[in-house]
């Protein structure tokens, strides 16, 4: 067994919560205060100047704004409550998908979508398509290929019949030529003799 090194943590230690030092309070409390008026102040001059908020858009600004020209990263920016809530008020995207969310949440997802019918056109565009499935939440997706998987096991066993179907037909046709081929070279015999 190897000896443990003295500055490693005995197994109890390591599983139990870590304690910030009293020294290290000070430090961390400065710290979340920095962020948050940086986020503040960068949202701000955002907003002043007539640009989306966004959490890069912050990243970008902030060091300009820092006068230790560091500026804020986003981890800082998810983790400080108060920063991300900031940020979150003045946050276009957040708002619109937030509003997104409330509008499935009021349409309620557990009921079937309306019934779109599954008209496909082989020419059509399908940049735009693949826009309007990103603009879609995840539970409108879902219920879109639920849909999609049903309508293809309906048609797969039509499908099937079909080609079973077209089998026959064309062995019937062969066999309709072959026995006039037959025919013809029987009546092609007698007429020579």
């Amino acid at each position: 067994m190897k000896p443990t090194p003295p500055n490693s943590l005995s197994n109890q230690e390591a599983s139990e919560p870590k304690k910030l030092h009293p020294w290290l309070l000070k430090h961390y409390e400065e710290k979340r205060e920095r962020t948050a008026r940086l986020v503040k102040a960068s949202v701000d001059q955002l907003v002043k100047e007539g640009k989306i908020v966004t959490i890069d858009a912050i990243c970008r600004v902030s060091p300009g704004l820092d006068p230790e020209g560091r500026g804020v990263k986003k981890s800082a920016i998810l983790e400080n409550p108060e920063a991300h809530e900031y940020y979150r008020e003045h946050s276009t995207s957040y708002q619109t998908a937030k509003k997104r969310t409330r509008r499935v949440a009021r349409k309620g997802t557990s009921a079937a979508p309306a019934a779109q019918p599954l008209r496909i056109d082989p020419q059509r565009d399908v940049e735009r398509v693949r826009y309007r499935y990103i603009q879609m939440t995840k539970a409108e997706i879902v219920e879109r290929l639920l849909m999609v998987e049903q309508a293809y096991a309906q048609t797969h066993p039509q499908r099937a019949r079909l080609q079973v179907q077209l089998t026959e037909r064309e062995e019937q046709r062969e066999k309709e030529q072959r026995q006039a081929r037959h025919q013809t070279k029987r009546k092609g015999g007698n007429q020579v003799s």
